[in-house]
């Protein structure tokens, strides 16, 4: 039997954009005259750009902290590009210095701690950064506090680093921070399998397969969810149990398979698979949505997700700073705690339970995110399609992401009108920083083999064989005149029925049932990419490029001819090639996405060769001119 043709529809997979504060280093600092630090290398970004550093590289999921300046990419293939603030070796300890970028700390002096400013493979680290053990493994979820990181891996082990001064890290070694890697173990951690993170300032919680979810860190607040917060006082300081060791939440969490987690600063939440909402914690502000600002030292179950509809129940979450956001199962986003400066949300009228967010009512959510002081939700609408919105007070950096010179703040949902049209698979707030995955359009390839999917006839169902089916009795006719009839219904909850039996409607001519195999293709058909062409090429770039010309790097020519062929551009450095001057040469267009030999993906899956593996501009003389624009 042959093999069957390789497909063009792929797995989903997008490109790494920012928006907001980019001098990680600096972000939410002032200098000592009390101005807010300025670096003309790493500027504010009104409007989301592409990271161009690493704009080949395929993403599924991004992380950072609504706490803090640091971030966590993971590409397709498993692998965490991490980046931004360092000082607390979030990033682990001490960095190559190829990878930073120098800055003063606050004292003046040169920091012995410079931030990463572009992502970078983990897996490039030495072993002194991260084991061999780690590097070996596929990194599937991961999870940024303040100042430490939690990686998850396929194999269900958990690995952290960064500031360990309450314990947020998981390791017991004494010191205030883990410059290395290391693997998160004991409290029976060892036997489970962890799919999951979440993090606060200083706890971490994870969780595993068998829906069981463990906390590491300090006390306070009852963020361990244990019953107490070990609160005592040591000479004139005021302090915490500190759990270095995975410790079992129970509470309302008990024999209850837990799906979801997130935390705030110092707040958790936890979804179950009926979509059951917990919480426990801090509880000022109406972060935990119970209708009172007392913290719970163990989970609680929250009312407004407890009802007996499946469709008010809650099917995502995620914690914002001092806030909270779900999507119920009709696809409606609810708010609690606070996220206003004045007036209705804000401390002195919080969001005291969870409330459906009016402005942004009659869609279904796909995602949300909650950031120190931004609120994002994405959708993709049958009519609009897809589109993204942000609101939050005091985003002093541009990370609303309204666009380059638009407002910074926003007291209701507003539409970021430039990202119409971009399927985004995932959006993480931070303190000041807004990352998000961007698909890109799919190839023209894709497009017609989705269209040949779904327009394929249904095959009829398979016939059962005669010998193998018994014959089914004919059911016993009516007398003539007399109306078939069915049982009336049991509402009395006593095992008999009101009212006389009801006649039967005539059951109605369906058609033939969906096979599994039909499902899947239709299912591989809707896998395409939603964005549109026309949005995807008005992203700009970051860093922009500042020495690309428009001449050909192989020729020198800026010119298209009949020998040569088209030029194009490439996706992450701009460089020019004519078409025929690449080896091997490329008749045409490339379909899609196009990287030149210097920059084709990290992986080797695409080559420069093939039709689809790209996109770029085509400069002839009767559009020499739109050849030349840059993004």
């Amino acid at each position: 039997m042959s093999a069957p043709a390789p497909s063009s529809i792929e797995q989903p997979w997008g490109r790494l954009l920012l928006a907001g504060g980019t001098d990680f280093a600096t972000l939410g600092r002032k200098d000592k005259s009390s101005k807010i630090i300025v670096n003309p290398l790493r500027p504010e970004l009104g409007a989301a750009h592409l990271v161009r550093s690493v704009a080949n590289v395929k993403f599924k999921r991004v992380f950072t902290s609504h706490s803090g300046c640091h971030a966590v990419a993971l590409s397709l293939d498993g692998e965490a590009y991490v980046f931004g603030r360092n000082e607390h070796y979030q990033l682990s300890w001490p960095l190559p210095p190829h990878l930073t970028m120098p800055h003063l700390a606050l004292d003046g002096l040169p920091s012995p701690t410079p931030m990463a400013p572009e992502p970078f493979p983990l897996s490039s680290l030495p072993d002194v950064n991260v084991a061999p053990a780690l590097k070996a493994q596929r990194i599937v979820h991961a999870a940024c506090g303040r100042g430490h990181t939690v990686l998850v891996t396929d194999a269900g082990e958990a690995w952290s680093a960064g500031w360990n001064v309450s314990g947020q890290c998981g390791q017991d070694e004494g010191t205030e921070h883990v410059a290395a890697f290391k693997r998160i173990r004991g409290g029976g951690i060892d036997d489970e399998h962890v799919v999951e993170a979440s993090a606060g300032i200083s706890h971490s919680l994870l969780l595993t397969e068998t829906g069981k979810v463990y906390a590491v860190g300090t006390g306070e607040k009852g963020v361990l969810g244990s019953g107490r917060s070990g609160e005592h006082i040591a000479g004139s300081r005021v302090l915490f149990d500190t759990q270095y060791e995975p410790l079992l939440v129970e509470g309302a969490l008990k024999d209850r398979n837990i799906v979801q987690i997130t935390s705030g600063q110092q707040h958790n939440i936890a979804l179950d698979d009926e979509g059951y909402c917990y919480a426990w914690g801090f509880g000022g502000l109406g972060r935990l949505g119970m209708g009172a600002q007392i913290d719970a030292f163990t989970p609680v179950q929250i009312p407004s997700f407890a009802g007996t509809n499946p469709l008010t129940r809650c099917r995502k979450i995620a914690a914002g700073s001092t806030n909270t956001l779900f999507i119920d199962n009709q696809g409606m986003v609810l708010l609690c705690g606070k996220w206003k400066t004045s007036g209705d949300g804000s401390a002195g009228q919080p969001w005291m339970t969870p409330r459906a967010v009016q402005d942004i009512m009659g869609y279904k959510w796909e995602i949300i995110s909650g950031g120190g002081v931004t609120l994002f939700c994405h959708a993709q609408d049958p009519k609009e399609g897809d589109f993204t919105v942000s609101w939050g007070q005091n985003a002093h950096y541009g990370e609303l992401a309204f666009g380059q010179g638009a407002s910074k703040s926003a007291t209701k949902p507003a539409r970021i009108d430039y990202l119409d049209g971009i399927e985004m698979l995932d959006i993480a707030a931070g303190q000041a920083s807004t990352f998000f995955i961007a698909r890109p359009p799919s190839t023209q390839a894709a497009k017609d083999e989705a269209k040949t999917l779904i327009e394929a006839p249904t095959p009829p169902p398979p016939a059962a064989a005669a010998a193998d089916s018994a014959p089914t009795p004919a059911p016993a006719a009516a007398a003539p005149g007399v109306p078939a009839v069915q049982p009336s219904y049991d509402i009395s909850g006593f095992g008999f029925s009101f009212g006389p039996p009801v006649a039967a409607a005539p059951a109605p001519t369906t058609a033939a049932p969906t096979t599994s195999s039909e499902t899947s293709t239709k299912r591989r058909a809707l896998g395409i990419s939603r964005t549109r062409q026309e949005a995807w090429e008005e992203l700009a770039r970051f860093p922009p490029v500042l020495d690309a010309t428009d001449n050909c790097q192989v020729c020198g020519g800026f010119e298209a001819d009949d020998v040569k062929g088209d030029i194009l551009e490439c996706e992450k450095c701009e460089a020019a090639y004519h078409a025929g001057c690449l080896s091997p040469p490329i008749k045409g267009i490339p379909d899609g996405e196009w990287f030149c030999p210097e920059c084709d993906v990290p992986d080797g899956k695409e080559e420069s060769g093939d039709a689809s593996a790209g996109k770029k501009r085509k400069a002839d003389g009767d559009d020499a001119a739109a050849s030349k624009k840059r993004k």
